[in-house]
């Protein structure tokens, strides 16, 4: 079921003759979409998954996750991104060998999307990117959205169909995420590139092999070095 939330808000307040918003000038049903799926992105950090995506032009990517220790892989056409506590570790693996580089976590700010933001480049958007775009939609009281429900990869799914963005890597776009939280699909033109993503499975179990650096990558680390004693 599709619900769009702009007419329903224009009934609203012509039958009441007054303006609901928030204090930022938001309307609250849309504000509590954003904010609901917002959190259902950051449930999936406490589960174990494997997620396979079709991308745009038949490409597939796929997103990994383990939780002990906790670490993320989002592997796109030609590489992947490796992140841990210990760094960004981003790999070219149209090359061979393989050509990696291990970056410090970035700080918090835009400087945080920096590793995600390649990642998009390749057709693979990442849940902080789409945390990203929903945290814009939520401070624009012009944006449009709509919610509605949806069956990908045998999953049920909460989507938003989000337009009307200034000032955003996205001007709108379209997201599901399943009830566990993994993401399930996303169309949109981001940063410039056109993101077609569409959950094609997911399991709980990510294989061991797909966290391991490749064979006889060439790996550079320009994290500081901790002085000797």
């Amino acid at each position: 079921m599709r619900v769009t939330l702009a007419p329903l808000l224009s009934a609203l307040l012509a039958l009441t003759g007054c303006q609901v918003i928030t204090d930022d000038g938001v309307a609250p049903d849309r504000a509590r979409l954003i904010t609901d799926m917002t959190a259902q992105l950051q449930r999936a950090a406490s589960y174990r998954y494997h997620a396979e995506y079709l991308l745009a032009g038949g490409a597939k990517g796929a997103i990994s996750q383990q939780t002990g220790p906790a670490r993320t892989v989002f592997a796109y056409p030609g590489g992947r991104l490796v992140v841990d506590s210990g760094g960004h570790t981003s790999c070219v693996t149209a090359v061979r060998p393989a050509r990696c580089q291990v970056r410090p976590l970035p700080s918090a700010g835009p400087a945080e999307l920096t590793g995600y933001t390649e990642v998009t480049k390749h057709g693979l958007v990442t849940a902080p990117v789409v945390t990203g775009l929903l945290q814009a939609a939520q401070l624009q009281s012009q944006a449009d959205v709509e919610a509605f429900d949806a069956t990908l990869a045998g999953r049920q799914a909460t989507c938003l169909e989000v337009s009307g963005l200034t000032d955003a890597d996205a001007g709108g776009f379209t997201v599901c995420v399943t009830a566990e939280g993994v993401l399930a699909s996303f169309s949109g033109v981001v940063g410039g590139v056109s993101v077609d993503q569409s959950l094609l499975r997911v399991t709980g179990a990510p294989p061991a092999s797909v966290f391991d650096l490749p064979d006889g990558a060439r790996v550079t680390d320009h994290r500081p070095r901790t002085p000797a004693p």
